[in-house]
This record gives C-alpha cells, sequence and structure tokens, in this order.
C-alpha cells in the first residue's frame, strides 16, 4: 500500500490531489497533508510514509529543501515533485537529491496513475528483497558477533603477509586493504537485557545497520559489525591525503547522524577515530572511536564525537598497555564523570585488599596509580602539579588503606574542577573566535564547516559548543550579524536593495527580506521608510 504524504502551500491542489488519487485502483492511504516543509517533516518523522508528493516552491518554503532533507533522514521514501512549467529546469535539479520524478503542473491524471503505479511496483520488490533478507536472522546471529574478533585476528596474524590477508578476506567477499582507514563507531544507549529486547534490538540494529550502508558512496570500501548496542564501521580509501579521507569520513558521520536523529527514538552517540595509513594500526583505530563515543557524558547525546576534539591524538599512535582500571579510572576524569571516578577507584581500591596484608606493595600500587594519572593528566591539559612530592609524601605516611583512597579521590575532585574550567575557557575563546570570524566575513559565503576549519574544530563539536554557550545556533547568530549590518547599509537611499541583499552576503534579495522581516517585523523598504521618517 502507498501511504502518502502531500505537500503544497495551496489547499486547493491538494484536495484536488486527494480527489484524483482517491478514483485509482492503487492501494493507498493518504496518511497527511502539509503546507510547508515545517509541518511536511512532523507529518512525515510522525507517519513515515513511503511517497511524498510535493510541490517544489511553496512561499518561503522550497521543495528541494525537503528533497535534500529526506536523501538524509528518510532514504527509503519515493518522492515526486510538481512544478509549473517555468520551474521545469528548477524540477530537473531535483533528480539530483534522489528524487524518483517530476510532474508538470497542471497534473494529468494519466502521468500521475503511471507514476503511482511505478512507486508501488518498486515497493513490492523491496519488500520481497527485504524478507529475504530477514531469512538469514539466525545466520547474522550465530555469525556477525564474532566476526570482529575473527577479522582482527586475521590482520593480527598475518601483518608480513599483507596478500594472506587479501586473500582471506576475499573469500568472505571482503575487500579492505587500502592506503588510509578510519574507523566509525556508533553507540545506542539500551534499556533493559531482557532476552526478548536483546532479540528486539539485535534486529533493530541489524536494520539500521543495513541502511547506513546506503549512505556509503564509491569513495569508501567498507566493512562493518554489530551487536545489540552499537554498529562499529571501518572505511578504507585509496586516497593517501589524511586530512581529504577525515572530511569525507565526517560528512558520512554527519549524514548518518541526521539520519538517527530523525529516525531513532533513543540517544546515540557517533565516534570518530584519526585517519590512520598503516593496517596494523587499524585495532587502535576501532578502540580510539569507541572512547571519543563514550564522550557524550560530556559533550552530549546524538552528537559526532571526533577523538581529537576531546583527546590527544596523533596519527596512528598507540596506547600503552596500562592495566584496565587505571585506563578506565584516567577515562572517567578526563570526561569529568565524578560518579564514575569514584566507581573505579573503589575498584581499584578492592583490588588492592586483595593483595593480602602487604602494605608495602599496597602503598606502591597506590603511588602507580597516582603517578599514572598525574603524568597522563599533566601531558593532555598540562595541568602544572604533577608529581606533587607533596601528595607522594602524604601516601607514603597514611596509616591505611581507606586514608590513601581519599587523598587519591580529593585529587580527582581537584583535578576534574579545573579540567572543567580549563575547557570552559577554552570553549569561550573558541566560541570569540568564531563570532569574530564571523562579523569580519559575513558578507562572503561562510558556512558551520568553513569557520570549524577556520579555527581547527570539527563541524558538529564546534556547533555543540556554539549553541551551549550562546544560546543559539551558528546559522541564527550569522543572520543576525548579516540583518544587523544590513540596517546601516539601508540609511544609504541611493543602493537598492538587492545591493544591501548582495552586501551582506545573500544573492537572492527575495530570501534576504523575507529573513529582514522574519527579524525585524519590516520588510527592508519598509524599515528604511521607518527611519527616514525619524518615526
Amino acid at each position: 500500500m502507498l501511504n502518502i504524504v502531500l505537500v503544497d502551500d495551496e489547499q486547493l491542489i491538494i484536495h484536488h490531489l486527494i480527489k484524483i488519487i482517491s478514483s485509482f485502483d492503487i492501494p493507498h492511504k493518504i496518511v497527511g497533508t502539509a503546507n510547508n516543509n515545517q509541518q511536511a517533516l512532523t507529518i512525515i518523522r510522525e507517519t513515515h510514509p513511503n511517497l511524498v508528493i510535493t510541490d517544489i516552491r511553496m512561499g518561503a518554503s522550497n521543495g528541494l529543501d525537503l528533497c535534500d532533507t529526506l536523501k538524509v533522514t528518510m532514504p527509503h521514501t519515493k518522492v515526486i515533485i510538481l512544478s509549473g512549467f517555468d520551474d521545469f529546469t528548477y524540477a530537473q535539479k531535483a533528480l539530483s537529491y534522489n528524487v524518483f520524478n517530476y510532474l508538470l503542473k497542471p497534473i494529468n491524471e494519466k502521468d500521475l496513475y503511471d507514476q503511482l503505479t511505478q512507486v508501488q511496483e518498486i515497493l513490492e520488490k523491496e519488500k520481497e528483497a527485504e524478507a529475504k533478507d530477514f531469512m538469514l536472522k539466525e545466520q547474522l546471529q550465530e555469525c556477525l558477533p564474532l566476526m570482529q574478533e575473527w577479522f582482527f585476528k586475521i590482520i593480527r596474524e598475518n601483518l608480513d603477509h599483507l596478500e594472506i590477508i587479501d586473500s582471506t578476506f576475499r573469500l568472505f567477499n571482503i575487500d579492505i586493504l587500502n592506503e588510509s582507514y578510519q574507523s566509525l563507531y556508533i553507540d545506542f544507549s539500551q534499556d533493559n537485557d531482557e532476552a526478548q529486547a536483546v532479540e528486539k534490538d539485535f534486529l533493530n540494529v541489524s536494520r539500521l545497520a543495513q541502511t547506513i550502508m546506503l549512505f556509503i558512496g564509491d569513495y569508501f570500501k567498507t566493512i562493518y559489525f554489530y551487536d545489540t548496542s552499537s554498529i562499529t564501521i571501518i572505511l578504507s580509501s585509496e586516497n593517501t591525503q589524511i586530512e581529504e579521507v577525515h572530511q569525507r569520513s565526517y560528512h558520512l558521520a554527519d549524514r548518518i547522524r541526521q539520519y538517527l536523529d530523525f529516525n531513532y527514538p533513543r540517544h546515540f552517540s557517533i565516534g570518530l577515530s584519526t585517519t590512520v595509513q598503516n593496517i596494523s594500526s587499524l585495532r587502535q583505530s576501532v578502540k580510539d572511536a569507541i572512547a571519543a563515543s563514550k564522550y557524550s557524558f560530556y559533550i552530549g547525546f546524538n552528537e559526532i564525537i571526533c577523538i581529537t576534539d576531546v583527546e590527544l591524538r596523533n596519527t596512528g599512535e598507540t596506547i600503552p598497555n596500562f592495566k584496565y582500571i587505571q585506563e578506565d579510572l584516567l577515562k572517567y576524569v578526563k570526561l569529568c564523570d565524578l560518579p564514575h571516578c569514584e566507581q573505579y577507584l573503589n575498584i581499584f581500591y578492592l583490588n588492592v585488599l586483595q593483595l593480602h596484608g602487604d602494605r608495602s606493595l599496597a602503598t606502591n600500587k597506590f603511588l602507580e596509580l597516582y603517578y599514572y594519572l598525574s603524568n597522563a593528566l599533566n601531558q593532555e591539559f598540562d595541568l602544572g602539579h604533577i608529581p606533587s612530592q607533596e601528595v607522594v609524601s602524604q601516601i607514603k605516611s597514611c596509616t591505611n588503606l581507606e586514608e590513601i583512597k581519599n587523598i587519591l579521590s580529593h585529587y580527582i575532585t581537584g583535578s576534574i574542577r579545573e579540567i572543567e574550567q580549563m575547557r570552559t575557557t577554552k570553549s569561550r575563546k573558541l566560541i570569540d573566535r568564531a563570532k569574530a570570524y564571523i562579523q569580519e566575513n559575513y558578507a562572503h559565503d561562510i558556512s558551520l564547516e568553513s569557520i570549524a576549519f577556520e579555527i581547527g574544530l570539527s563541524a558538529c563539536y564546534l556547533s555543540t559548543l556554539f549553541k551551549n554557550i550562546e544560546k543559539t545556533s551558528i546559522k541564527e547568530y550569522i543572520i543576525d550579524v548579516r540583518i544587523e549590518a544590513s540596517k546601516q547599509y539601508l540609511l544609504d537611499i541611493d543602493l537598492k536593495i538587492y545591493e544591501v541583499a548582495a552586501n551582506v552576503g545573500y544573492t537572492d534579495s527575495r530570501y534576504f527580506s523575507q529573513l529582514f522581516r522574519k527579524k525585524t517585523g519590516y520588510t527592508p523598504g519598509q524599515y528604511r521608510e521607518f527611519m527616514k521618517s525619524g518615526t
């Protein structure tokens, strides 16, 4: 059955479409109608139609913008564009947005019938293919949880014989060897671990993984693994330019983020590693992507977190193999997650208690932990007080292990305070740089990505920081700066409105006028007259 959403700013056209479609012998249901993009996206999010029929021009809304959004958020949904004859070239451009087809107004009933019939046939074929895919459910459940370890085992055991790795992988249709590698890790929050829920989560993540693979074009070769709460994607490229590979990976991660944010009801985070150029570093690349995803505690959910934004990493750098408790404790200190820090400090304490009364060895273990934390934090944050001989002396002079644990707890709490203050100060400086760049370049074609590149952050991280500190988006801030600048230009009565628009970075004077009115309550012409009259 076709579940259809109709989008047009003229209600008469919507009624006309409903009347025509209702006369067709095609199983269908009109699940919603909308008069602009915002209404359409709200309805589409709620109803998940398999077909959207939309006008190409709707006052302030643009049908192509809706198509562009749906290309990422609803890739399976078919879209038919309606356009007037004057918009014919404009409508052809829609085909680059994965639009199924377009129809000219006034609507020809036979043409519309043919289009709906084609969509119905395609959807039926897709449904049959999906049914065949899920016949593999049992095999997937048995094999996929083991696949990732097997994959890295083949690499680990044959690092000096790439031809063996390549030939082994090709037996399983895996083509991954290349010049550059990057890892992307998607972590999903879970509600419970009941057997029924685990099976449901497994199938949900399986479907998500298959859909996400639709976003990966020819640039990357890829392999992915998943379980009930995560998807690991390994990307490889023949490109040796690390920066370009990273930008492509980030763009892919952002498309995935948009899709999940629109469709997935629970929290998630996307971790992105550095780009490495040796397959021996691939396992560490995955670990870095996983570590980055855990910073959702600090940055927030439903975001992309690059490891280089949150931790110091050089390309291909490996991390010393410290005991897992120390690693986890350090991770949560850097996340400024005090409850988890206390939890892992207590785990460390309980392990030390098992040393059966060897006080000297127990004290040394705590000193070892202190040196490990202090050196690691100094390397990354330059806290300037490590190692402190005063702390070392305090630990050595303690009469029991509880006292030592309290000293380390106090040290960790103080370090977290310093890190939070440092991050706040650093974030404020970065946002000030971004604002200064916008104020100096508002007349040019600037974007979130260009601003992020200028100050050396990923676009997603800059966007999150800006919203947290300024309580508005970068896009809205750019508009505000441009509108304020345009007010000064409007005082010059010799300047045409389109010239004012161009002076503040808008090539479309009509769009500029709409923004100006939205922000000030006046059209640019009305504002100019208002200022001339002095009232």
